[in-house]
């Protein structure tokens, strides 16, 4: 078990059903990023997110209509978070919906560069003394389960922050045989950069069998595309559903971000070629 639960000490609020600690090998600039970050949560967490309806956001938190579950569990809630970066502390509170009132206070402690601890405390009103130790537990379960998602992005995230060239070398050229169409879609490097080799089925464009080249990163926050799925020439990002089109590059989801410059696609005489001229 990576986190230790603490039920409600004496002395704590009434509404106190129990504490959940966790180390975390994350930067404090990566921890205000996530925390500030709706729009991954009916994406990153589908099993605790259905769907989420901005109402306000900045860089003090933001408030969201939340729906979760699905049929007769579906539930609608209103949820504000609150960060107070003087304090390194954030408070989500349920201010509509199941478990009204409910607040959530995380507070963050910097270990190192790079490693956090954390102290959330749940506090839910109108929970029997009996039953506090048993709501209590449920929360740390399904925080250990939203953390345990939201670590590996940022930490993949900041892999690949510490990584980023500043230039393009663009004497290179990489050459690949034209039966590497057999095994499509392939990840490849160029240029010390990462991009996904793939060819567009006739129905997704005007020439058969076009070769589309794309960054194996999202330039939103560096979500891997490697692995989506190309449908109609639209790949979609895995963390916050932002959909790119391969062929323009361009985002057609409202985004204002793109992708940048990517290298040119050749086949000739059995090779495939990708260069930046």
């Amino acid at each position: 078990m990576k986190y230790e639960f603490v039920p409600a000490i004496e002395g704590s609020r009434v509404d106190h059903v129990g504490s959940y600690r966790r180390r975390l090998p994350v930067s404090l600039e990566r921890m205000y990023e996530n925390t500030l970050d709706w729009q991954h949560l009916p994406h990153l967490h589908s099993s605790s997110f259905t769907s989420l309806t901005i109402e306000t956001a900045g860089a003090w938190g933001w408030r969201a209509t939340v729906m979760s579950g699905e049929g007769q569990q579906a539930a609608t809630s209103l949820i504000e978070l609150n960060l107070d970066r003087d304090a390194r502390r954030w408070i989500t509170r349920n201010l509509a919906g199941p478990h009204v009132g409910a607040e959530i206070w995380t507070h963050v402690f910097v270990v190192s560069e790079r490693v956090l601890d954390i102290v959330v405390d749940f506090f839910v009103p109108d929970v029997p003394a009996e039953a506090k130790v048993k709501v209590g537990q449920a929360y740390a379960m399904s925080y250990e389960r939203l953390y345990d998602e939201d670590v590996e992005m940022m930490t993949e995230r900041q892999r690949h922050l510490d990584q980023r060239l500043d230039g393009v070398d663009e004497t290179q050229v990489l050459d690949l045989c034209s039966s590497i169409t057999a095994t499509l879609p392939q990840t490849v490097t160029l240029s010390g950069r990462r991009f996904v080799l793939n060819r567009l089925d006739a129905v997704d464009s005007d020439e058969e069998g076009q070769w589309v080249v794309y960054p194996a990163r999202c330039p939103h926050q560096l979500g891997s595309l490697a692995g989506a799925p190309l449908i109609d020439g639209v790949v979609r990002c895995p963390w916050h559903g932002y959909k790119f089109d391969v062929r323009t590059g361009a985002c057609i989801s409202g985004s204002s971000c793109q992708f940048g410059r990517t290298p040119k696609v050749t086949e000739q005489a059995g090779k495939v070629t990708l260069s930046w001229v």
